[in-house]
């Protein structure tokens, strides 16, 4: 015996079967609005989808319908970009809406989208094949029309933004049957020239003026460049083929030429900023080098013989000087002592006897002591106080 099964059990599962089906993601539709409804307060739209004979009921989101070029409406002929998708609670499928165009680019569109979807399994769009942007290029490329007012643009802003870069402009057609060869052309220019980035586009247009940029030889020009590519088609809302194979997408030209450069007042900022910042980081580690030189040159000097030498000098002189004054000292008192002796080896001199009157006889260099010392006709010389006399011994008389 079968299994019970909930009504919501069969719509999970016939939902889960529709999901998986890849067949029923990412189909394009075409068809004519019907039951046209904009909810206000979500923004969500909701509609039906209907040909000749049959119908289906169709929902796009806000983040889906915000995006669109054209206000959409019942009795227009459309075609969608959208998964068929089960609404559980009413057991119903419906398509759910990711992009909308009017039938009257239904071919460009639909020729869009599978050129799109191609290149994108090949990998000409992933994010891993894309070159980083130089943040200052030294000289940039743009391949443009000479007489597209969106070359103008960029020039001067290019020029008031960065003025030390090198602009080269690599001319060509960016509408008719020719443009998307003269553009591979002029890319391979570029690239060949080695510049450190090039801008590649043109400015606003109808769908047939920007055809050239949805071209697949555009796309694989973009992807073989060696040189790292901004692409910048049409107006903000524009978005080409060209711009999914570019390393980064501009949504104007003069939006490209303000993403390839700085703006060079800033970076006179930023080097001014920097060089303040650098300079009290310099000023600091110089004080920092002093202070600790000087500590090292005090700790030096006290340290060094040549201190030592002046510490050691200074307790010379300072002994000399103590020596000096103990010499002058001693050298009063033995003075002293010396006058004390002089005076008293005076006081016991013959010659101060000599001064009381007496006299001291010599025999040539012998001083006479006695009278026996002495014969008559001796020769005698008598000292007195005040002089000397010479005598001959006539007679002497012995006590």
């Amino acid at each position: 015996m079968s299994s019970i099964l909930t009504v919501s059990q069969i719509n999970r599962y016939i939902a889960s079967m529709i999901k998986g089906e890849k067949k029923l993601h990412g189909i394009l539709a075409a068809g004519e609005i019907s039951n046209f409804t904009c909810h206000n307060k979500t923004g969500h739209l909701y509609f039906t989808l209907k040909d000749s004979e049959t119908s289906i009921k169709a929902v796009m989101f806000s983040s889906m319908a915000s995006q669109l070029k054209f206000a959409p409406k019942s009795g227009m002929s459309v075609i969608v970009a959208a998964d068929v998708r089960v609404y559980e609670r009413d057991g119903a499928y419906q398509l759910y809406v990711t992009d909308m165009q009017p039938d009257g680019l239904g071919a460009m569109y639909l020729a869009f989208e599978q050129l799109k979807e191609r290149l994108s399994a090949e990998g000409i769009f992933s994010t891993e094949h894309k070159k980083p942007i130089p943040q200052m290029p030294n000289r940039i490329g743009i391949v443009t029309s000479l007489d597209a007012a969106a070359l103008q643009d960029m020039l001067k802003i290019l020029s008031r933004r960065y003025p030390v870069a090198e602009v080269t402009i690599f001319p060509a057609l960016v509408q008719g049957a020719n443009a998307p060869e003269s553009i591979c052309r002029a890319i391979a220019q570029a690239d060949s020239s080695s510049p450190d980035l090039i801008i590649c586009g043109r400015g606003g247009g109808s769908p047939e003026d920007l055809a050239a940029f949805n071209s697949e030889a555009v796309a694989r020009s973009i992807y073989a460049c060696n040189t790292p590519i901004i692409s910048a088609v049409g107006h903000e809302t524009d978005t080409s083929i060209a711009d999914y194979a570019a390393d980064l997408r501009a949504a104007t030209p003069s939006a490209a030429a303000e993403l390839a450069v700085p703006d060079i007042s800033v970076l006179y900022d930023k080097i001014n900023s920097a060089e303040k910042v650098l300079n009290r980081a310099v000023s600091a580690a110089i004080g920092s080098k002093l202070y600790r030189l000087e500590r090292s040159s005090e700790r030096l000097e006290a340290a060094s013989p040549a201190g030592k030498l002046s510490a050691l000098g200074e307790k010379i002189s300072a002994a000399e000087k103590s020596l000096t004054s103990a010499y002058k000292i001693k050298l009063q008192r033995s003075g002293g002592a010396v006058a004390e002796k002089a005076a008293m080896l005076e006081s016991l001199s013959p010659l101060k006897t000599l001064s009381r009157g007496y006299s001291l006889v010599y025999k040539g260099e012998r001083l006479v002591k006695s009278v026996k010392e002495l014969s008559e006709k001796d020769e005698i010389n008598i000292r007195m106080s005040d002089g000397t006399v010479s005598a001959i011994i006539e007679r002497k008389e012995e006590a």
